[in-house]
């Protein structure tokens, strides 16, 4: 009897045709994913969680308590997709300028730093 030669050991090369057929396969599936998401993106506030809680960490007037005695620490979205929720979020002048301020302060440190550094430099 001879017997065939044995198959090297390792995983079988696949198929380059296997290869495009699951790569189509994939970009199909997260195609209509990405078609999906712009779609509600247009109407549907993106920090709106499946149960209607807001998760911003910023005030937005479209933030609602739980009237339903639930923690008081949790607000709901109350976004009803008529309107366009990115003119929503409320701004502060004076805490937008407290942290400019607080940059330019930083920046400033910075700066200072790199300069007494640099002298320490030349001085060797």
């Amino acid at each position: 009897m001879t017997e065939s030669p044995a198959e090297p050991p390792g995983p079988k090369p696949i198929d380059p045709e296997e290869i495009r057929r699951r790569m189509d396969r994939i970009s199909d599936i997260f195609a209509g994913m990405v078609s999906h998401a712009e779609r509600v993106s247009r109407v549907r506030c993106p920090y709106r969680d499946r149960m209607d809680r807001c998760t911003a960490l910023f005030r937005c007037r479209n933030q609602r308590a739980d009237s339903a005695g639930g923690d008081p620490e949790v607000l709901l979205c109350g976004h009803d997709g008529a309107l366009d929720y990115r003119t929503a979020w409320e701004t502060d002048a004076r805490a937008r300028r407290r942290v400019k301020d607080k940059i330019a302060a930083i920046r400033n440190e910075a700066a200072a730093r790199r300069e007494k550094s640099r002298d320490g430099e030349e001085a060797l």
